[in-house]
């Protein structure tokens, strides 16, 4: 584009669809990496999560077993 070219305006309809454009390529790849990111995290945080939960069912039971014996 030279510089000698006339400057095109953009009307407010103009304006909203470039921007909606934009944002819509944008937000699916937003959406990819925020999927990719749940998946990795979840395949952690889950494991340590159960083990936790099993650990602390584990930890009550053997409470209850002590209280049951005295």
């Amino acid at each position: 584009m030279s510089c000698m070219d006339k400057e095109q305006v953009l009307t407010k309809a103009d304006m909203k669809a470039r921007v909606d454009s934009i944002v819509s390529m944008k937000m699916v790849d937003i959406q990819r990496m925020a999927k990719e990111d749940l998946d990795f995290r979840s395949a952690i945080e889950v494991k340590v999560k159960a083990d936790s939960i099993v650990q602390a069912n584990q930890k009550r039971a053997g409470a209850d077993t002590l209280k049951r014996a005295k």
